[in-house]
């Protein structure tokens, strides 16, 4: 039982605590909307739509000034009054 770890064991176990972490940052990031929507949510539709929504991260200026090349529809055709 006293068996010395691998390079595969160890990566293995790299790999299983970057995924508990990952997990757990998950679940509190979940929690601490659920706490926070249930003392100010009006119903359960906003409730459920705040927890489904944790993963979300705002906006913030630097979103707002990339700007797009190419239109919202690629594939239609330009109109050709324009």
């Amino acid at each position: 039982m006293n068996k010395r770890l691998n390079q595969d064991d160890i990566t293995a176990m790299e790999s299983q605590l970057k995924q508990s972490v990952e997990e757990d940052r998950r679940y509190w990031r979940v929690n601490n909307v659920k706490c926070d929507a249930i003392h100010t949510a009006k119903t359960y539709e906003e409730f459920a739509d705040r927890v489904a929504a944790a993963h979300l991260r705002p906006l913030n200026k630097a979103d707002f000034s990339k700007k797009v090349s190419r239109g919202w529809n690629q594939y239609a055709a330009p109109d050709p009054r324009d």
